[in-house]
């Protein structure tokens, strides 16, 4: 699938601002030099082996600031054919790769997106030289290691090849689950979901479906339990893979439990949408340590569970599911070691930022929102909604409901919730603040206090969100007028 290299992608990788294994940016870069062509092709290579692959920004130094040195002199130049042409020439193809030119300001930044190689890695095809360099000899191997790309180690190989055993198992379970299908004919509408499948994420949700339509809470029961159950195994076995390998083994149970929760959700099935929601406090439990202050043991297992949370998140936004959405923004985690942690959300969130998973080298926050996009994209995919051309907005949105659920009524309580919409205009979060003012329904749901209580949280979530934007330039506070003129006038 074609990396997204759109605006709002550009700026949220900008707000890193810093580079890491996914992000590299390059101060300029002239296609039509053959010495630019191949360090860049080496970058490529090196990125092709990251599970998510990764981006290049030219235009930007190293702290995602203009470096003011990159000034194409003509567009076409920088056609993404043209310069995928020169790129496959060097490496070949297949290749996933996407590139745009976009203007921030009155300075320019070309955006490169980098898919992950089908294989695991890029077997450089042949010699890389230029100016009588040699940069690479054919059948080298590039990885991203920190912020370089080097050629590969025993460490490397280990890893993507664990990466690569686990795409093929899902694409085994495919092939198996499909043959069953055809060879079943009593797996059609009407007829049997056999649960005991390990079946495709794209299957799963044609079953789920079916055992929703026949109401049959049982098999439901039974898919769930499955589901919740090879997750906490895969969490257990984490600590003797690579971490990025049995990451992304839990994001593909993640993703499972999303679609019967996301379905359930949709069409009231019962209790199982709360049992899907508390089936990640049992998930969670696994990935946390104790009291923690960093977490060692599995730090990617608090990102995924974060990313697939709010993926749900965006998806009853987007249906209105306001009383499932209120089960999931308040959901504790199991272990709250005496009432410190109330929020399961706010708990992986810390650990993930401890973790630096999410941080640039100086510790500023590069972005839940901009990491949960692909996530909720492919959640969207999976339950046959087709991905939402307003993405960002739901996300922004859930961040909104989320802090609205968990403020104090008390203007001096915390929030009880980051304030992640800030690093995004205004526009995208304002029409969360609205609906709870205009629907009576989200707002039974998800607040339950006086209108004074409930322009005291606006006021605090803007203040905070001030604070938290100045480093990003994104929340500027309430544009609308009625939400400035409730915030100026009620609880005064």
């Amino acid at each position: 699938m074609a990396m997204s290299v759109d605006l709002d992608r550009v700026r949220g990788l900008l707000a890193r601002g810093a580079e890491s294994d996914d992000l590299d940016f390059k101060a300029e870069w002239d296609p039509s030099q053959k010495s630019d062509l191949i360090e860049l092709c080496k970058d490529i290579a090196a990125m092709e082996s990251l599970p998510d692959g990764g981006y290049i920004v030219v235009g930007a130094d190293d702290h995602g600031a203009p470096s003011g040195l990159f000034a194409p002199r003509a567009v076409r130049d920088f056609d993404e054919q043209k310069i995928r042409s020169k790129v496959a020439a060097v490496l070949g193809e297949p290749i996933d790769f996407s590139a745009a030119l976009h203007r921030i300001e009155s300075n320019d930044f070309f955006l490169i997106g980098v898919g992950p190689n089908r294989d695991g890695m890029r077997i450089m095809p042949k010699d890389g030289e230029y100016a009588n360099k040699t940069i690479w000899r054919a059948c080298d191997v590039f990885v991203r290691r920190g912020t370089s790309s080097v050629r590969w180690n025993q460490h490397d190989a280990r890893g993507i090849i664990e990466r690569i055993i686990a795409v093929r198992k899902e694409e085994w379970r495919r092939d198996i689950f499909e043959t069953i299908r055809v060879a079943t004919p009593a797996f059609e509408p009407g007829g049997f979901v056999n649960v005991n499948v390990e079946m495709p994420a794209e299957s799963f949700g044609a079953a789920v479906t079916e055992l929703i339509r026949r109401a049959d809470e049982v098999g439901l029961d039974l898919l769930l339990r499955k589901t919740i159950g090879d997750a906490v195994t895969v969490v257990d076995s984490a600590s003797g893979k690579d971490a990025r390998a049995a990451a992304s083994e839990l994001g593909d149970q993640l993703d499972r439990l999303n679609i019967i929760a996301a379905l359930t959700a949709r069409y009231s099935a019962g209790t199982v949408f709360s049992r899907a929601i508390h089936g990640y406090q049992a998930i969670y439990e696994a990935v946390d340590e104790e009291m923690a202050t960093h977490p060692r043991r599995f730090p990617l297992g608090h990102k995924e569970v974060l990313m697939h949370l709010y993926a749900l998140g965006a998806v009853l936004v987007r249906e209105k599911q306001w009383d499932d959405l209120a089960v999931l923004v308040r959901l504790a985690p199991i272990s709250t070691y005496g009432g410190y942690w109330k929020s399961l959300l706010r708990k992986a969130e810390v650990m993930v930022a401890r973790a630096e998973l999410l941080t640039d080298a100086e510790g500023v926050r590069s972005g839940v929102i901009e990491a949960a996009k692909p996530t909720a994209a492919h959640l969207f995919d999976l339950i046959g909604a087709g991905q939402p051309s307003d993405l960002t907005n739901l996300l922004v949105e859930f961040d909104v409901y989320r802090g609205i659920a968990n403020a104090g009524k008390d203007g001096n309580d915390k929030l009880g919730a980051y304030t992640n919409f800030a690093l995004y205009y205004s526009a995208r979060a304002e029409p969360a603040f609205l609906t709870i003012l205009n629907d009576s329904v989200a707002r039974a749901a998800l607040f339950d206090g006086t209108d004074a209580q409930l322009a005291a949280v606006y006021r605090h979530m803007d203040d905070t969100a001030r604070k938290e934007a100045s480093a990003f330039n994104g929340w500027d506070g309430f544009e609308d007028q009625r939400l400035r003129a409730f915030t100026d006038t009620v609880g005064d």
